[in-house]
């Protein structure tokens, strides 16, 4: 039966697949061998913190992959939920002990078998804790790990007191105790001479072995609860009340570095007795009030309740205070329900993994054929479903490249026809830059010479007219310019970007703040274009609509990007209708779409109008001569 008792779980996760770095695996072992002390150190106060230094250990085995550091890691799991989670304790400790015995680890299988074995105690299965307890002291004498095999001793005479074989209880204890004084186990021959204390009908005899248990036991750390309790034995028997005060209070001492609340409680249960011996009512309702019912609330510890209760309503009869004592001795039955409900509901828990562990055993003890025929079966059926799988993923994956593909054409097509509608519009452009510039000529030497046979007899007026004329004659042409794509090679970007907010200054009175940086900008011929299309659409606009507001522009370039925002405190627009406003605005978006860049606009009507465009840039190689 130990053989099987955990089939339920794979023995693949320490197959080695990766090599371990021989340094790493040294530091990885040594930190869980650490990580083992102090579950060992704090397993017993703060479980909480025992819990979490052994996920930590299990974590270091898993990057192992050994078999002994699975088993030691698994192990440590088992001893962190002992004390308030036993059905997990038992699955990690049953874990361990597949591991160990499908690759022969007897090194601490023993330690499996012992706590194992202290599971189906507190299941009171005892024929079962009694075989596993045997099998450990075997496996434990091959180890020479003489302090388990005490330690087994002195359960086995337990369960033998539960049984009520004294006589057999009696030799156990007695068989704990010369191990432990064979091979110098303190910790254990106090445990030892504690439980034979138990059998000494003499109360002078009986504390004479307890108090020579005490010495053994603060030899070493780590045996607080065993002393805290053989403190409170002594004090029970003890017939002077400030005799039995002194030793409650010695056991109490023991807590203070330790969190036991099975110790507290039943010390200051048994002082509030000592108390009432004395007459000191006040002294005894404190010790209930103030200490033992706030632990076992803390504790949720209903079986406590129920006797702190009843102790409490003794103390309230003592008082006169008949009425709170009967609320109270109430109060004491409904916790005894209540923890008698919980005891039966963790007892079931625990056998019902037992029972589940052992069922499965049975189940694949007899039915080994017949899984190997699943297997094949099951190997065929997953060869079949890989098959299936991979068409289906084949078929998916040719779905999504034909959708990716005709995504990719209509993005094409998309920048194509966007390309072809900016190309005719840039030769619309120059066609008709071409005609304003020659009906500029003619018309502005026309207009001069009319002025020239006009009789103004102040020849500065005549000068003036002229000059003006001749500037507008001198900005048009250089409008037409701008327009003309083939012309805009002649200027830099900063020379374009001014020269298109003076000429929309001139025309239109916009005022304009303007921001450029202060190292000329080196851009792909096709970021001038769009960029000074793009501004000179956005200052067109302006004009139309918002021709009395601040307009202010912003360029911005850096290693990737050129960035420029436009802002204005015009009417603005509603966005949604962005459609209907003309191929203008929607031209902005073509264009950055062209250069792989973005245009987001923000308005709304009566708050102004505001833009920020993104043109990815490369760097122009400058080729040196």
């Amino acid at each position: 039966m130990l053989g099987c008792l955990l089939e339920l779980f794979p023995t693949s996760t320490f197959s080695h697949s990766v090599p371990v770095d021989p340094s790493k695996l040294v530091f990885l072992r040594d930190s869980i061998n650490k990580l083992d002390s102090l579950v060992q150190v704090t397993m017993i106060g703060t479980p909480t913190l025992s819990i979490k230094y052994a996920r930590k250990a299990v974590g270091y085995a898993l990057k192992l992959k050994t078999p002994e550091d699975l088993v030691h890691g698994y192990s440590l799991m088992g001893q962190a939920f002992y004390k308030n989670r036993k059905d997990s304790s038992y699955i990690y400790f049953n874990k361990a002990l597949k591991i160990a015995d499908s690759t022969k680890q007897n090194k601490r299988k023993h330690l499996l078998l012992f706590y194992c074995a202290k599971l189906y105690y507190v299941a009171k299965n005892y024929k079962t804790a009694i075989i596993l307890f045997d099998s450990c002291i075997g496996l434990a004498e091959a180890q020479k790990d003489y302090t388990t095999i005490a330690s087994a001793f002195n359960l086995l005479g337990s369960i033998n007191i539960d049984i009520k074989n004294k006589d057999d209880a009696l030799k156990m204890f007695d068989s704990a105790n010369k191990i432990a004084v064979r091979y110098s186990i303190p910790s254990q021959i106090g445990l030892s001479l504690g439980n034979l204390a138990r059998f000494e009908k003499d109360p002078v005899k009986a504390n004479k072995l307890e108090k020579e248990a005490i010495q053994y036991l603060l030899k070493s750390k780590g045996n607080e609860e065993g002393l805290a309790r053989i403190y409170i034995n002594i004090g029970f028997r003890a017939k002077n009340p400030d005799t039995a005060l002194f030793y409650f209070k010695e056991a109490l001492k023991q807590t203070r570095n330790t969190y036991l609340p099975e110790v507290e409680l039943p010390a200051y249960n048994n002082m509030v007795y000592s108390y009432l011996d004395k007459g000191k009512i006040k002294e005894a309702e404190e010790c209930l009030v103030d200490h033992a019912i706030p632990l076992a609330q803390k504790e949720k510890n209903d079986d406590w309740m129920a006797t702190l209760c009843d102790t409490y309503a003794e103390v309230l009869v003592k008082k006169g205070d008949f009425k709170a004592a009967a609320k109270w001795q109430k109060t004491a039955m409904d916790k005894r329900i209540s923890a008698d409900r919980a005891q039966a509901s963790e007892q079931v828990r625990l056998l019902g993994v037992l029972l589940d562990v052992k069922s499965k055993e049975v189940i694949i003890q007899d039915n080994q054929k017949e899984i190997l025929l699943q297997q094949n079966r099951l190997q065929k059926t997953r060869l079949g479903l890989t098959i299936t799988i991979f068409m289906i993923i084949g078929f998916v994956f040719i779905i999504l490249w034909l959708q990716q593909r005709n995504r990719v054409k209509l993005q094409v097509q998309q920048i194509q026809s966007a390309k072809r509608i900016i190309e005719m519009e840039e030769n619309e452009k120059a066609k008709t830059a071409r005609e304003l510039h020659d009906i500029t000529g003619q018309l502005f030497l026309g207009i001069a010479g009319e002025i020239e046979n006009l009789e103004i007899k102040d020849n500065l007026v005549k000068e003036e007219i002229k000059g003006k004329i001749k500037n507008l004659g001198t900005s048009i042409r250089r409008i037409s310019h701008r327009m003309n794509k083939a012309m805009l090679d002649n200027f830099t970007f900063e020379e374009l970007i001014v020269g298109q907010c003076e000429d929309i200054k001139k025309l239109v009175g916009l005022q304009i703040n303007l921001e450029m940086p202060e190292e000329p900008l080196v851009l792909d011929e096709e970021v001038v274009l769009h960029s000074y299309r793009i501004v000179q659409e956005l200052l067109t606009n302006a004009g139309k609509y918002a021709k009395d507001s601040y307009v202010s522009l912003v360029f911005l370039k850096t290693s990737s990007e050129l960035i420029f925002t436009y802002s204005d405190n015009g009417p603005g627009f509603d966005t949604s209708l962005i459609e209907k406003r003309g191929m203008g605005l929607l031209n902005i978006f073509e264009r950055a779409k062209l250069l792989n860049g973005t245009a987001k606009v923000t308005s709304s009507p009566g708050d102004g109008t505001s833009w920020e465009i993104k043109f990815p840039v490369v760097p122009l190689k400058i080729k040196t001569i």
